[in-house]
This record gives structure tokens, sequence and C-alpha cells, in this order.
């Protein structure tokens, strides 16, 4: 048998291979609604820590990421409320805003505190405490009610953004 014969033997075999011999019953299968489906990646870190620490992730083609981001990471107003009353024991305090970080929107600072007579050794170790349940540095502001309404009357470019971009009141003496 020449090689040419040979090459064409071993196409037929293939393609009846393919395409089976054997008859089959082809049974239908029913088309079932597509549920997305969160996909979780875990893997065991044991070549660094002996425990064996264990990492999630999402797939970013997920399409309710942006919504369970906003679930998981948005603070809930109960701890507003609390926070506010931590804030409101540092002094005597007019005005206190936050954004940033606490709304997950970009702004200038995270925190706006105005008042008089502002503990700094209770508002450094509350800073601190905030910081740790949070997880990030925060960018903060302090102002003593005269500095805040002459910055206002003077539209001062950081005020303006603080009170035009997205924040969320905590305390507000003044009528904001």
């Amino acid at each position: 048998m020449t090689k040419f014969k040979k090459r064409i033997s071993r196409r037929i075999r293939r393609s009846l291979r393919k395409k089976g011999t054997s008859k089959k019953k082809k049974t239908k299968k029913r088309k079932q609604k597509k549920i997305p489906k969160i996909r979780i990646k875990q893997k065991n870190d044991q070549l660094n820590s002996g425990g064996g620490k264990i990492y999630y992730g999402l797939s970013p083609k997920f399409e309710f990421l942006s919504e369970l981001k906003n679930l998981i990471l948005t603070s809930p107003p109960a701890s507003f409320n609390r926070m506010a009353k931590r804030i409101s024991s540092l002094g005597r305090i007019k005005l206190a805003l936050v954004s940033g970080v606490f709304l997950n929107k970009e702004n200038v600072a995270d925190l706006l505190i105005v008042g008089d007579d502002i503990d700094r050794r209770r508002f450094k170790k509350f800073l601190q405490a905030l910081e740790a349940e949070v997880g990030t540095q925060l960018l903060y502001a302090i102002m003593d009610m005269e500095e805040f309404s002459y910055r206002r009357a003077m539209f001062d470019r950081f005020v303006r953004l603080m009170l035009e971009g997205p924040h969320e009141v905590l305390i507000d003496r003044i009528g904001l």
C-alpha cells in the first residue's frame, strides 16, 4: 500500500469515528432559565503560613456585582447614629459631615467637623478607633465656627465641594 492510500484510509477511519456508526436515541433537553451564579474561587495559602489562609474572590462578570458591593460596603444608618453620639461627646459640635469612604464616593475629605472647644486628645482616640473600624486612613478637617462661616461666606473651594458633593449630615446645629 502506498503512503497516499494509507493517508486516505486513516482519514476515512477518523471521519467514521467522529460521525459514529452506532445509532443512539437523541433525547430532548428541557431549556431551563439561566440563573446568575456567583462563582467564588477558593485558594489555600499554605506556603506562606502554616495554618492555610483562605481567600475568596468574585467574578467581575457577575451581573449584580455593583449591587452586591453596595450592600456589603455601605454603612448602615445605625452606625451613623452611633458615630454622631461619639462625635458630639468631643466638644461643642455645630456640624459633622461624613463623605468619601463612608459613602463609597469620591470627595475631598471623609470627615468634616465644625465646632468650638474640641478636645484634641479625645478626637485623636476617636479617629484611631474609627480608622481601625473602617480599615483605612481617613482624611478629615476640623474647624471652629468662625473659620467655617468665613470660608462659607468666601465660597471656599474645600467647603463648597464638601457641601455640594455627596455627603451625610450627622450633626447640624447651624441650619444648613
